[in-house]
């Protein structure tokens, strides 16, 4: 883990100033999310990076914790929060089983692009579990690299042996669908933004 803080730390600055790739499909995605929000609701951002998606949902609801094992990416996000005057959205530099978030539940735990990057799939997903409450809900898209063209699997192991990659899992689309239900879930809501495995949108309820 400490490893992982270090390569988000270090290539933090670089990360938030890269415009996004896919607006459309982003969009799209943050569609579907905000129809699942309400006003009275706690949620949990794992990964939350700069803290974008934090901010751009936290009207939406009634407070966000943003979290992040990276304390470069929290000192962006709150810089951005205290500019903005986004009052609702607190910063956390912790990582899902960090110290910083132990014992808390919340009624929405949204987790971007990031499941796949913390080691261990069955532990991963189980650490998340733990976060939601009972009857809550997990909201992910994860990246699911298993299922796309050998070649991203060779280009990141290239690209993690020169350090500009982190640790990946390479999950499959119905592999990742059948491991969020064991550790309790029920799945209320699939789709892809963009239209690949790469952006596997998943909507799942706490049993």
């Amino acid at each position: 883990m400490a490893n992982s803080a270090g390569f988000w730390d270090k290539h933090a600055p670089g990360y938030v100033a890269r415009p996004m790739k896919d607006v459309a499909s982003y969009e799209k995605a943050m569609d579907r999310v905000r129809s699942y929000l309400t006003p009275e609701q706690e949620v949990l951002e794992l990964g939350c990076g700069s803290g974008a998606t934090a901010m751009l949902l936290a009207k939406h609801v009634k407070h966000v914790t943003a979290s992040d094992i990276s304390g470069k990416m929290i000192e962006f996000g709150r810089e951005k929060a205290w500019d903005d005057g986004i009052e609702n959205v607190s910063f956390v530099h912790s990582s899902a089983d960090g110290p910083a978030l132990d014992g808390k539940t919340y009624d929405v735990v949204m987790a971007y692009n990031v499941i796949h990057l913390i080691k261990g799939p069955v532990e991963a997903i189980n650490q998340v579990q733990r976060l939601v409450k009972p009857g809550g809900l997990l909201i992910s898209k994860t990246p699911c690299l298993g299922d796309s063209a050998f070649y991203w699997r060779w280009l990141i192991n290239v690209m993690r042996f020169v350090g500009y990659a982190p640790y990946v899992t390479y999950f499959k689309q119905l592999d990742l669908g059948r491991r969020i239900e064991q550790a309790g879930f029920k799945i209320v809501e699939i789709g892809n933004y963009p239209a690949s495995p790469m952006g596997r949108f998943i909507v799942a309820r706490k049993q």
